[in-house]
């Protein structure tokens, strides 16, 4: 489908008035929405551009969240839903982009909305792989090599950024791609009020290529690092590519998580199955109010 006639299929759809009727059935869910970079007002996107979502956009969806939703922080993901007439919904960001905590975060505390960042405190100061080989015409990794790089080399960023200019020629600049923040950064908008830092694991590796004490290193070092410096901190986790498995989850529950997010998936259920594979909602560039807002109403 074009974009022009997708877009006039969204506002069919919402003047139809399906969206309001399909929320109502939702009014006892809540809805976790994932974010990853917000990009300050001026900047170009770049890198992998699903991810980098311009500020007057990220401003937009917050107001029709304001109008319609209750948000309520991570650490009510675990308790009982009340009966209300709005729908509960928690903010969180993966990575922890410079531009979610700069303007995402502005945007947030305008609004006295709370939201978790998830951090790799090994990337902190860093332009992830994913952004440094993100082809410009396709805006992107190429499926070939973004499989290669999480199922054979694990989403190790060293020997993904070693062996991907074998496989194909490509630009490595970083001056102009979106960094992820640094420890002082993160120390900064720690203190602002509900926000809370979550873990992204250390490295942020492909999990379920990760076994024994690397895999409990990968979940147990990054909750130490947060708590020694931070008082904003939640026993969370956000699975690095949204990868994880049985194997995973349980060491999760051991690093001493209260539970975990996947990338995908869709509205919470009043009991869900696994604290440990809690969906969520992805937000990419590009989608359209009416999109977002059809995607609120579980369509």
């Amino acid at each position: 489908m074009n974009s022009a006639l997708k877009h006039f299929a969204e506002r069919a759809l919402i003047a139809s008035g399906i969206a309001r009727i399909s929320g109502r059935r939702l009014r006892e869910c809540t809805l976790v929405i994932a974010y990853h970079n917000v990009l300050p007002d001026g900047e170009s996107p770049s890198g992998d551009a699903s991810l980098h979502l311009p500020r007057r956009e990220f401003a937009r969806q917050l107001d029709v969240l304001e109008r319609s939703h209750e948000v309520v922080p991570i650490e009510e993901l675990l308790r009982s839903s009340p009966s209300t007439r709005r729908q509960r919904v928690v903010i969180t960001f993966d990575d922890a982009y410079e531009g979610a905590l700069t303007a995402g975060v502005e945007e947030l505390t305008k609004r006295g909305m709370p939201a978790t960042i998830f951090v790799a405190p090994a990337l902190l100061g860093s332009v992830p792989w994913w952004d440094t080989l993100a082809e410009p015409a396709r805006g992107g990794v190429p499926d070939d090599l973004r499989r290669h790089a999480l199922d054979v080399l694990g989403g190790d960023a060293e020997a993904i950024l070693r062996w991907a200019p074998s496989a194909s020629p490509r630009s490595r600049s970083a001056s102009t791609l979106p960094r992820i923040a640094t420890e002082s950064q993160l120390a900064d908008v720690a203190s602002k009020p509900g926000i809370t830092l979550g873990s992204h694991s250390w490295s942020h590796p492909n999990l379920c290529t990760v076994s024994g004490t690397g895999l409990e290193a990968e979940l147990v070092r990054p909750l130490q690092w947060l708590r020694s410096r931070f008082a904003a901190v939640v026993p969370w986790l956000s699975y690095p590519y949204g990868l994880f498995s049985e194997t995973v989850q349980r060491a999760a529950a051991n690093a001493g998580y209260l539970g975990a997010v996947r990338i995908e998936g869709g509205w919470i259920p009043r009991s869900p199955d696994s604290s440990y594979a809690i969906p969520r909602l992805n937000i990419p560039s590009g989608l359209s109010i009416d999109g977002f807002r059809l995607r609120l109403a579980g369509l």
